[in-house]
């Protein structure tokens, strides 16, 4: 075995690699779409356009289908955006198999809880998931409510556990609740009254439904290996789409005086 060989025998050993990483160049690429998709998404929000609005438009037939697409789908793509980013960050933060780790647990925990919660009322209380939020996996639940939640647990908790020095495990976790809290409380007008993501029971979101985010996510924060140590290069993507998610939440609500 030569000289070099041996070296790159040795690092492989220090330094595992993973077996998927997205290119750099194409990683940036799709964070510079995701500026500019969420970008027009707040025009839209806050002109409050709409397909059908895209539909009167005096284009070709094409254009105009193509625009309405868009309208209509576009949180869906937003979510998925999101989420992606949101991922990336956790593999350079926590390395490929936590990240994986943690992903498929709040996917799949948060997936269960939201169809149960659709079926039965519990724990959120009563309502009903319509198609405005993208496909349902079953006729039942929109893909991107699992998504939606790895964006706010796993991008809390990243960020939180990179600027709020020496926190340990466990007050990280209450305040990702904290956070999921918060964010509720703002989506809520947004996702139901303006976009009719979801229906509520007698047009109420009871008190149970923001005491749940709190407990659910501070829970899926504490038992998945999201919590890591701060990185010496802070990655503020999981901070910034967080951010974008709040401020297009904030625009349609003023745009329609909620």
């Amino acid at each position: 075995m030569n000289r070099v060989n041996a070296d790159r025998l040795v690092s492989r050993r220090l330094l595992p690699l993973p077996r998927w990483v997205i290119p750099g160049h194409a990683r940036e690429a799709l964070w510079k779409f995701f500026l500019i998709w969420a970008g027009i998404g707040l025009v839209t929000v806050a002109f409050r356009l709409t397909p059908a609005w895209a539909e009167s438009l005096p284009l070709p037939g094409w254009c105009t289908a193509f625009v309405a697409c868009c309208l209509r789908n576009g949180d869906f793509v937003s979510m998925l955006l999101a989420c992606c980013h949101v991922y990336f960050s956790a593999v350079h933060r926590l390395g490929l198999r936590k990240a994986r780790i943690s992903a498929a647990i709040i996917l799949v925990a948060s997936g269960i809880l939201e169809t149960v919660g659709t079926l039965t009322g519990i724990p959120f209380g009563s309502y009903t998931y319509t198609d405005a939020f993208g496909p349902r996996i079953g006729g039942v639940l929109p893909w991107a409510i699992p998504l939606a939640w790895f964006v706010v647990v796993a991008g809390a908790n990243l960020t939180l556990s990179q600027y709020w020095q020496g926190a340990s495990r466990a007050p990280l976790a209450i305040a990702t609740g904290a956070f999921a809290l918060f964010f509720d409380f703002l989506m809520e007008p947004f996702a139901y009254a303006i976009r009719g993501y979801w229906i509520w029971a007698g047009n109420y979101v009871p008190p149970q439904n923001y005491f749940s985010w709190f407990i659910f996510s501070a829970l899926m924060a504490w038992i998945t290996p999201i919590h890591a140590k701060p990185s010496s290069k802070p990655d503020p993507r999981p901070a910034i789409t967080l951010a974008i998610i709040l401020g297009l939440f904030i625009a349609g609500r003023v745009s329609h005086g909620i």
